[in-house]
């Protein structure tokens, strides 16, 4: 791992997540087997997708996860609701949600959850650790 990426590994804290955040909104709208298919056609041939970090006293280093299960990696949650929420405002604070949760550093560094129906199409939240 590159010097530069090995800072943005260390850095990381409960406090100062380093991970990047995307949303997409699909129209039309994709489902979890075809975007796991998608994920696994064109995302996982760079291995950085199916590579864990890990640190020592000399840096930082990639080993492949033995136990790497894309189910783990791309997922699927229906949006919570409250009363009178609209779909933007409640898209926006599961965002805001996982912007407060770590990635698993047990295993590659990255989640894309989908919310399949969001306003007539589907939702795709991307977080990826900026050492990737």
């Amino acid at each position: 791992m590159s010097k530069v990426d090995t800072a943005w590994l260390r850095m990381d804290s409960a406090s100062n997540l380093m991970m990047i955040l995307g949303v997409w909104v699909l129209r039309p709208g994709v489902s979890l087997t075809a975007l796991r298919e998608r994920v696994t056609e064109r995302l996982l041939p760079y291995r950085r997708f199916v590579q864990i970090a890990r640190q020592d006293a000399t840096g930082a280093h990639w080993i492949k996860d033995p136990d790497f299960d894309i189910t783990r990696h791309v997922v699927s949650r229906p949006l919570k609701r409250a009363r009178g929420q609209s779909a933007q405002s409640a898209l926006q604070a599961r965002i805001a949600d996982l912007a407060l949760q770590p990635l698993d550093h047990e295993h590659p560094l990255w989640c894309f959850e989908l919310v399949e129906d969001h306003e007539g199409g589907s939702a795709l939240i991307a977080r990826i650790h900026h050492c990737i």
